[in-house]
């Protein structure tokens, strides 16, 4: 009777119990396909968050399909009731019957109630004196045994329940963390809207103001033009409606007032047009360089890579390379052209780049070919294009100028955010500081020995020399290319570059002679300057060290 009724309460307990989140019922709704019940806040979570079809179906399932029952709340009140009242009703049925049944020795039918500790099984009184199968065995009262293990068990699940307020716990703060950081990304969305709204404004500020200055020209000219046109208007008339004579009396008036008009020189009414520049706050402007190759056809023949002058930008340094002849598959039928990053930032990064090829034949900027990218350059990479123009229609088209046997590139870099452009210009920085201590250190250590040198010890002797280390020179090393080949690609060749880069800063070195003087040495000048040890020479040394460095590396 016990067993049916428990098992009965267990069936109408699942029956109304969410079969997503396995709780009591909460708002309850029931799915239209497969009638099982949810709570409304689980179903809802699950088909916003997750996907629209029942978990439990998977059939196809929208918020609104859901049917509510309002009668469910109802049905689990009178369950709950039932519940607590189902104790006392099996304690007045004898509900102690089952368990004492289960807790009798199937051989004797006594009450278990002895411990076997050698076993680790539990035993009747009969089996621990007469059964023999636990002679000299190590017997405990099973009340004290179950005490224990009652208690055991206890406390490991009071550790679970530490375990899972600690996992609550650190849930909430990840949800906090959650919070925090979709707070700070909508704070940040807010200063990007506020910012670009004071830029907008400040934009709109120089429209206006460019454009009050062309509608004051507009105004000017338009003023002058009417008082002409009735000048005109008014000559019209007087020689359609005055005599001979009339007309002859009134030329000099005429004249007069044509030479009144004809004074004002056209130069005061020319007004320097007004830039359509707009200052950009949030994209860096471009840096160019133009690249003239003279002897152009000599240069296809060699069939070798042409490099552009360096373009120093911002502590980056760019160049051109052109295969006049054009780059491995396309060599006799495309121009190639390739942007290189010779020395910049360590790490992978984006910059904008466009490359012009300009029209000679007519100097029309209309007419000049344009390719445009942004590409992630490393030190070393070249980055552009294998088929930029076909060659057999160079002089044809305009652009390869003929009589001179020239082609004009021009060239232009940028960050795509001044973000980007402080970083490099950090990263410049930082380099520059880093050259000037390793230069400076050895030549303070130069003149401290030198200075040591110049006065004897307290007990006579004499100071003991320091060698001397060479100053080191900068130099800029670039890693080899990389192959990559692409509509806007790496450059795929593994020819070494043909031209290198001198970057070599013209040091001043010091020296320290046998005759305890400083000598400097300048690359530049190839002059010598020398000083007693005093003080004051070794302090005038140093100036002039440092003003020499300061040519050298400024």
């Amino acid at each position: 009777m016990e067993c049916y009724n428990t098992t009965s309460e267990s069936t109408l307990t699942e029956v109304f119990r969410c079969f997503i989140c396995m709780e009591k019922l909460r708002d309850a709704h029931l799915c239209p396909h497969c009638s099982k019940l949810c709570c409304y806040v689980c179903i809802r979570r699950w088909l916003t968050e997750q996907r629209s079809q029942c978990p439990h179906c998977r059939a196809s399932l929208h918020l609104h399909e859901l049917v509510n029952c309002r009668w469910v709340e109802e049905v689990t009140q009178q369950l709950d009731t039932l519940q607590s009242a189902l104790p006392t009703a099996l304690a007045g049925l004898g509900s102690a019957k089952p368990d004492s049944d289960r807790d009798k020795c199937l051989s004797h039918l006594e009450k278990l109630s002895v411990y076997c500790w050698t076993c680790r099984c539990c035993i009747c009184h009969q089996c621990a004196l007469w059964g023999g199968t636990h002679s000299g065995h190590l017997f405990k009262p099973l009340d004290e045994i179950y005490e224990q293990h009652v208690t055991q068990i206890k406390d490991e699940v009071a550790q679970l329940r530490r375990r899972l307020m600690e996992l609550i716990s650190i849930v909430q703060e990840v949800e906090k963390n959650v919070e925090t950081v979709r707070s700070a990304k909508e704070e940040r969305v807010r200063e990007i809207r506020s910012v670009v709204e004071s830029m907008i404004s400040r934009l709109d500020s120089q429209l206006k103001t460019k454009l009050l200055t062309l509608m004051g020209q507009k105004d000017s000219l338009t003023q002058e033009t009417e008082q002409l046109e009735h000048l005109l208007h008014e000559i019209e008339h007087q020689l359609h409606v005055c005599t001979r004579s009339e007309l002859i009396m009134k030329s000099n008036d005429l004249s007069r007032m044509i030479n009144g008009i004809r004074k004002k020189p056209m130069t005061s009414f020319v007004t320097p047009p007004v830039p359509a520049d707009f200052h950009s706050e949030i994209v860096p402007p471009y840096d160019s360089s133009t690249f003239i190759m003279y002897n152009f056809s000599q240069l296809q023949r060699k069939a070798d890579p042409v490099y552009s002058n360096p373009l120093q930008s911002k502590g980056l340094c760019w160049r051109l390379k052109v295969y006049p002849d054009g780059n491995g598959i396309v060599r006799g039928n495309y121009l190639s052209v390739f942007l290189e990053l010779t020395t910049g930032y360590p790490e992978t990064s984006k910059y904008e780049y466009r490359v012009e090829m300009v029209h000679q034949a007519s100097r029309d900027s209309s007419k000049n070919i344009i390719r445009e990218f942004a590409s992630d350059f490393e030190v070393g990479e070249c980055w552009g294009y294998n088929r930029f123009f076909r060659l057999d229609l160079l002089a044809s088209e305009g652009y390869l100028n003929v009589t001179m046997d020239t082609l004009v590139l021009r060239f232009q870099i940028r960050a795509p955010t001044f973000y980007q452009k402080c970083r490099d210009l950090q990263w410049y920085i930082n380099q520059i500081q880093s050259r000037s201590q390793s230069c400076l250190t050895p030549i303070e250590n130069k003149v401290q020995a030198t200075r040591f040198d110049s006065h004897p010890s307290v007990n006579g002797g004499i100071m003991s020399d320091v060698g001397t280390n060479p100053i080191p020179s900068t130099s800029h090393d670039c890693p080899p290319e990389k192959c990559v080949s692409s509509t806007i690609t790496k450059e795929a060749d593994s020819t070494k570059m043909e031209e290198e880069m001198d970057t070599s800063n013209n040091v001043a070195t010091t020296s320290v002679t046998p005759t305890n003087k400083i000598t400097l040495t300048s690359k530049s000048s190839n002059h010598s300057v020398g000083s007693t040890t005093s003080d004051s020479s070794i302090q005038t040394q140093i100036s002039q060290v440092f003003r020499l460095y300061n040519d050298n590396f400024a």
